[in-house]
């Protein structure tokens, strides 16, 4: 399969001393066009331009002239480009972000690549490889191409001892790509050939325009391309006949065996949230709504997407999560992906990371727990980076209701008074030794209860039985102890009721006894004991009566 470029005529005519002219043949054939200067005559042009310089009746012949040794200043000659004189020259590895290879080995921005060595990408990495015409070359993440040629042909005539600069030819240059995915940013100035991206089943030339090309080696092995800027010929070398001219906005799906590409528009740009708000947490999760496609999203440093650190493939109508994040502002951009595989136009933005310090793990109170007014012991695991910690206790899930408000906790726990029943929210954050504040944490809810209230009751009437009883909730249970000792070390009767009342025979001996009780509410919930009720047993003395009598007769 062969795509090649169709120009634009304002393309051509801006190209003033030095432009392409291809010819009706093959591609070996192709001429370069050069303009006439002062003093230039065949032979001087053979001996400066030409690989062989004895070659220039060549050029005579390919531009018909009546008499080889009269060129005038400003004429324009056709040179086949297989005549001039040309080098290999490398291009440059302006940016690395992650784990990128040459040739096997890890490089860096500023590396020099050679014609034939291969650039990798792992999978959150990417490159760009600026080619000698200014042509940018953005290998995406889980990438494979090799830069295939980059050569410089000579076309102007070198009159001084210096060198002939960059700047004194045309380039022509290739990138073969073997699986994934690379953007083609084409400069817009004149080439010895069209710009070209070939893969196993296709070749993609360009000129002056910037597209997208991929080659998924799975299965049969299918090349795609994507038309941001220009217009590429999509043609099938293997049937011979004309394939498709792709106009911007349109791609072409080429699998290996396909008598024709298959073309269609490219989709529409999904909408973006807004991201007004930072996130805070080291996972970033979104949702872009309403999308029944499936979506390709990728994240970089830069605006201009040259450092890319995450690729990922988002199934239709999936949550987008993003993880391994440092803090940091970041670029996001989200595109379509058609049934064909064919990637549509880009919706951009960008987002706050700010996760870190991450907030210390709450331990207690834990999520809607209860517990009773008085003092309430706050704790929670401590975070490794963190040198202190700042709470919050809020009467409103929005934190506007503050009754409580740290800074500077050290250690893993602090203790807080409530004096006042009711739901509460609070939460942690951490602090660097630097003084650098983390994100508030997620805010747990808890109530603080009444302390039971006091039990009433003792002896009956007669004696026999000990009647208590104390106010409760109807749908609680009750849980009751006897004791001898006020420290209820020595419980002689214990139960659970279903009511708040209890009636129990007298113990009989006589002193002092020790009642409490505590509920147990449906979730679970146990109160602290109550307050301790004292019910004294008097002793009987009527057995005396029995010695009365014996006493008077003395």
């Amino acid at each position: 399969m062969r795509f090649s470029l169709i120009p634009c005529a304002g393309l051509l005519l801006a190209a003033a001393s030095a432009t392409l002219a291809q010819a009706p043949a093959a591609a070996a054939d192709a001429t370069l066009e050069y303009t006439v200067e002062q003093r230039d005559t065949l032979i001087w042009l053979g001996k400066n331009l030409l690989v062989d310089p004895a070659a220039w009746p060549e050029v005579a012949r390919t531009n018909r002239l009546p008499n080889p040794n009269h060129i005038v200043p400003g004429q324009k000659l056709r040179i086949p480009a297989r005549l001039l004189r040309s080098v290999d020259v490398p291009a440059t590895l302006v940016a690395a972000s992650g784990d990128v290879k040459v040739d096997g080995k890890p490089a860096q921005s500023g590396a020099a690549v050679n014609p034939g060595q291969t650039i990798t990408t792992a999978d959150a990495s990417s490159a760009i490889l600026q080619l000698g015409d200014g042509s940018r070359v953005k290998v995406m993440p889980g990438t494979e191409t090799q830069l295939g040629q980059n050569r410089r042909y000579q076309l102007k005539a070198n009159r001084s001892a210096a060198p002939a600069g960059e700047s004194d030819g045309l380039f022509a240059s290739t990138m073969r790509l073997v699986r994934g995915s690379v953007d083609m940013a084409a400069s817009k100035v004149p080439r010895a050939k069209p710009l070209e991206v070939t893969t196993p089943t296709a070749v993609i030339g360009v000129r002056g325009t910037e597209y997208r090309v991929h080659h998924d080696s799975e299965g049969v092995g299918t090349s795609r391309t994507e038309v941001l800027e220009g217009k590429v010929q999509a043609d099938i070398t293997a049937t011979g006949k004309p394939g498709a001219a792709l106009n911007e906005g349109f791609g072409a799906v080429m699998p290996t065996g396909a008598k024709e590409p298959a073309v269609a528009a490219l989709a529409d740009a999904p909408k973006l949230p807004a991201f007004s708000s930072r996130f805070e947490r080291p996972m970033v999760r979104f949702t872009i709504q309403g999308e029944t496609m499936p979506l390709r999203l990728q994240v970089a440093e830069d605006p201009q997407f040259e450092r890319i650190v995450k690729d990922l493939r988002i199934a239709q109508g999936g949550d987008v999560r993003i993880a391994g994040l440092p803090d940091g502002t970041w670029h996001v951009r989200a595109r379509r992906v058609d049934a064909n595989g064919l990637e549509g136009r880009d919706a951009k933005g960008s987002f706050v990371l700010h996760a870190r310090p991450e907030p210390p793990a709450a331990m207690a109170p834990a999520q809607r727990a209860k517990v009773p007014v008085g003092e309430v012991q706050m704790a929670w695991a401590e975070n490794t980076e963190a040198g202190s910690y700042r709470l919050q206790v809020a009467k409103d899930a929005d934190f506007q209701k503050l009754v409580k408000e740290a800074d500077a906790i050290v250690g893993a726990q602090t203790k807080v008074r409530f004096e006042e029943t009711g739901t509460y929210h609070w939460r942690m954050a951490s602090v660097r030794p630097n003084g650098d504040r983390g994100p508030w944490g997620d805010a747990r809810q808890f109530e603080v209860k009444p302390m039971p209230a006091s039990p009433e009751g003792g002896l009956s009437g007669d004696g026999k039985q000990m009647k208590l009883s104390w106010s409760a909730r109807a749908e609680d249970k009750q849980q009751v102890e006897l004791s001898r000792n006020a420290d209820f070390t020595d419980v002689i009767a214990r139960a659970e009721l279903a009511q708040s009342e209890w009636a129990i025979d007298s113990p009989g001996l006589p002193g002092a006894y020790y009642f409490r009780y505590r509920s147990v509410e449906p979730d679970g919930y146990i109160t602290p004991w109550s307050s301790t009720l004292k019910i004294e047993i008097p002793r009987d003395w009527s057995f005396l009566w029995y010695f009365v009598p014996f006493v008077l007769a003395l």
